[in-house]
């Protein structure tokens, strides 16, 4: 069944190639999410449907590289992502690594090499999401209509709906209800992984509650009676989120 293939979405913008790795991809039992040409093309595919593992060429035309998707896939989604490239030299490699990629694939490969490839990836991040689940006991749990923090040694329920937005305060996160604030020792991006698609991340700072939207421009949010600021790489995101319409 397709649901239980691996999705991969396929950012490269040599056709040939493309068409090439899609072909690849298929044949060794993965299914392709999309195939994307640019920086600006891959993130809106990645605000629409998250995949399993993103495999990305470094040198991509257009004003952001592939490095620059990896710092940015790296930042704000939970999701392996693998370096393709035909240039293997020491300086390419080393702005790569910066990004902190899953794995390299380099050009010219087979279908072996891309086998292997995407399987260590999701091997390395399968292994290091056990590790961070096994070391963050006090991480949220999520049921039904309420999520369950621990709270002065006890878990507690928060209703979601209550909550209005969540601050990102180094190792802690500040989750602020109508009835007051909460901390807990668990990042943003835990709570990214955790909670429904109502909540949405607005700033590398905030997650916010969508149902709690007022109104937002391209540097600041208002939700509830909390104005927050807008992070100017998550604007067109939440754009393409709530499907708005520019005049």
């Amino acid at each position: 069944m397709e649901n239980d293939k691996v999705n991969i979405l396929l950012v490269e913008d040599e056709l040939i190639i493309a068409d090439y790795m899609q072909d690849c991809l298929q044949k060794l039992g993965y299914a392709v999410q999309d195939i994307c040409i640019n920086y600006e093309e891959a993130i809106a595919a990645l605000s629409k449907k998250t995949p399993d593992l993103v495999l990305v060429d470094i040198t991509l035309k257009g004003s952001k590289s592939g490095i620059e998707l990896g710092h940015y896939i790296k930042q704000h989604f939970a999701v392996p992502f693998v370096f393709a490239t035909s240039h293997n030299d020491k300086d390419t490699i080393d702005r790569a690594k910066q990004a902190v990629p899953y794995a390299y694939l380099i050009k010219p490969f087979s279908e072996e090499d891309l086998y292997a490839v995407i399987e260590m990836a999701l091997m390395h991040f399968g292994r290091l999401q056990q590790k961070e689940q096994t070391e963050l006991a006090d991480n949220p749990v999520i049921i039904n209509d309420g999520i369950f923090i621990k709270h002065k040694n006890r878990f507690v329920k928060l209703q979601l709906d209550e909550l209005i937005y969540i601050e990102a305060n180094d190792n802690y996160s500040i989750l602020l209800t109508k009835q007051g604030k909460y901390t807990i020792k668990t990042s943003l991006k835990n709570l990214v992984a955790v909670l429904p698609e109502f909540f949405w991340r607005i700033h590398r700072s905030y997650l916010i509650n969508l149902h709690h939207l007022k109104g937002f421009d391209a540097e600041e949010v208002t939700v509830d009676t909390q104005v927050l600021p807008m992070g100017k790489s998550f604007y067109p995101l939440l754009v393409e989120k709530l499907k708005i319409i520019q005049g």
